[in-house]
């Protein structure tokens, strides 16, 4: 039975047009997809503004914009994406930014096609594989620095899957069968190039991009050493004492890919570091939460789950054989997405590449009763084929401006972020010592930040950065305030800080400011108890800003802020504005309609 059965015929003109056509249809769908999820991310002012100060300044090595860990060191895994973050904005603007990361999915969608078609997997399980694989990683493609770990990690399977060709996708342990029959699991000799296996070398400059644009190196890095070590078990086990070579090469590789990981700006105190904040649960961040698997109205739960059952009924019921190399990445990515959110993506992308083949032999399988068992398509009248290219080309003229109008801009929903209030401040000329959710600080940042040290601004007690930049002291009294420790579920506290008060974050080092959210009740709750040392500057549907009572509410203070000026209201935050949204801006000259 050929390995072509299932593919659209394209021995002939007709056959090859349908099958470019459905490969457009599937790239650009993907690409639709990882489009659709623009919307603005909290920490992408900070990521810019840093990648600016760093390029101006060169790196920093304490916490800046920050008023409660002034002189604390700055481990900051991030410094070559947000150079390019900045870059990118002044350069190329948000929408080039936009057009980028589109690009970068199109390419890792590209990538897991081409790896099909050299296994010869037909467009029905590759487009649909492909497709599922991108609506998952979909939710979290957004122009943060995880792009890039996930961008990484599509090109480093890509050359593990080039560089292995004739050896992977094959049952290499003859004293573990797979199953006790079938064809084509018949056991076969290891068959690579040794060549290609040089490409290898390859991994060392991808890793030292990595460890300096994302911290997912680590998982990248333990994902490429559990791969070799499995081929290293399949050479000993194919080849005896033959194989050592093989093996003594592979760990040659995971040394050089784990020695260009430590050159970065801080070395191996880049990994100290690492090893000491993963040992910290993040249960404040609901990106390290496990998947809510019982959610099913949830679009990406619904997505994950038929990624699950595909995985499990198409390893069960394939007659394709298995390779354990694949099978236990494939585990390893699986166990830590049920554990954590985050990981999800690594899961998607290899089911995206491994997992076409298995679904191809389950609709086989599935199809066994049509001659040969083969999914061939009946031949089609000339009408038909006109017809249904026709629709083809619609789809293809869909997308593509799909993609235009999602890659315009990307919207800041006042919903969700107090631009009214960050407008208000800036026109206030309001700076000092500000306690802000920490969702929200980022933006205060590149709003109402000093530009200069020696500026005058707003400095915050905490953001997005966390651990890199600010002590758990200091993590601990801002969740205090912000969520209370009625949810115990959603917090780490450290033993070693002071006893629970949701008020100290209100005393420590003397802030002046507090902007924070009316949907956290918890904080907004604490502050109705604090009015007799804050007055209320400004307030909407979404935000209030409180003030110091002896800066803001004294007459003989300098930055007294008369009642006429205090703006208390319950107007509803509508519509979006174009990022940065920060007043002033010639970025932010456009306000978009209200959506």
């Amino acid at each position: 039975m050929s390995s072509h059965d299932s593919r659209y015929p394209t021995n002939t003109s007709d056959g090859k047009l349908f099958e470019t056509l459905m490969i457009a249809a599937v790239l650009l769908a993907s690409v639709a997809v990882l489009s659709s999820y623009n919307a603005a991310d909290p920490d992408l002012w900070g990521h810019v503004q840093y990648g600016r100060d760093l390029l101006r300044d060169g790196l920093p090595a304490t916490t800046t914009y920050s008023y409660t860990a002034q002189g604390y060191r700055w481990i900051n895994h991030e410094n070559l994406s947000e150079v390019m973050f900045a870059v990118g904005a002044d350069t190329i603007g948000i929408r080039g930014m936009l057009l980028v990361k589109s690009f970068l999915g199109l390419i890792l969608a590209s990538l897991m096609l081409l790896y099909s078609q050299r296994k010869r997997v037909g467009m029905i399980a590759a487009g649909g594989c492909v497709l599922l694989a991108m609506l998952l990683i979909g939710f979290t493609w957004g122009l943060r620095p995880q792009l890039f770990s996930y961008f990484y990690f599509g090109l480093m399977i890509a050359l593990l899957g080039w560089c292995f060709e004739g050896w992977e996708g094959r049952w290499h342990l003859p004293w573990l069968r797979m199953r006790p029959s079938g064809e084509e699991f018949i056991q076969v000799g290891l068959s690579y190039s040794p060549r290609r296996l040089r490409w290898l070398w390859a991994c060392v400059p991808l890793f030292f991009l990595w460890a300096n644009t994302h911290g997912g190196f680590v998982a990248g890095f333990v994902l490429f050493a559990a791969y070799l070590l499995c081929r290293s078990v399949e050479a000993l086990a194919t080849r005896g004492h033959e194989g050592w070579g093989l093996v003594r090469r592979f760990l040659l590789m995971i040394a050089a890919g784990g020695c260009a990981t430590l050159i970065n700006p801080y070395g191996p105190g880049l990994h100290l570091w690492m090893v000491q904040s993963l040992g910290y649960p993040r249960p404040e961040i609901t990106e390290w939460w496990p998947p809510e698997l019982i959610n099913l109205t949830d679009a990406r739960i619904l997505c994950l789950w038929t990624i699950i059952v595909l995985f499990c009924t198409s390893l069960l019921f394939s007659r394709r054989p298995r390779d354990l190399t694949q099978m236990v990445l494939l585990g390893l990515t699986f166990w830590q997405s049920m554990e954590h959110q985050r990981h999800l993506p690594f899961f998607a992308i290899l089911f995206g590449f491994w997992m076409p083949p298995h679904v191809e032999g389950l609709l086989r399988r599935i199809n066994s009763e049509q001659p040969g068992g083969a999914l061939e398509p009946q031949p089609m009248s000339w009408p038909i084929k006109l017809g249904l290219g026709g629709v083809l080309c619609g789809v293809l003229v869909l997308l593509a401006g799909s993609i235009w109008t999602k890659t315009r801009d990307m919207p800041v929903p006042r919903s969700d972020f107090p631009v009214t209030a960050i407008e208000y401040l800036k026109q206030h000329k309001i700076s000092g010592k500000m306690v802000v959710t920490y969702n929200w600080a980022q933006y205060v940042i590149a709003a109402l930040g000093p530009k200069h040290a020696e500026d005058d601004g707003v400095l915050v007690g905490f953001d997005g950065r966390f651990r890199t930049c600010y002590p758990q002291e200091v993590v601990d009294m801002h969740f205090d305030f912000l969520i209370g420790d009625h949810y115990p579920k959603m917090r780490y506290r450290s033993p070693k800080s002071a006893p629970y008060d949701p008020t100290r974050v209100l005393e420590y080092k003397r802030p002046d400011l507090v902007l924070i959210s009316r949907l956290q009740e918890h904080s907004t709750a604490t502050m109705q108890t604090q009015r007799d040392d804050w007055i209320l500057l400004y307030q909407d549907k979404l935000a209030q800003v409180w003030g110091a009572r002896w800066k803001y509410g004294q007459r003989s203070s300098p930055d007294y802020i008369p009642q006429l000026q205090r703006h208390i209201s319950n107007d509803p935050q509508q519509g979006v504005a174009a990022w940065p949204a920060v007043p002033e801006s010639p970025l932010a000259t456009k306000i978009l309609a209200a959506r």
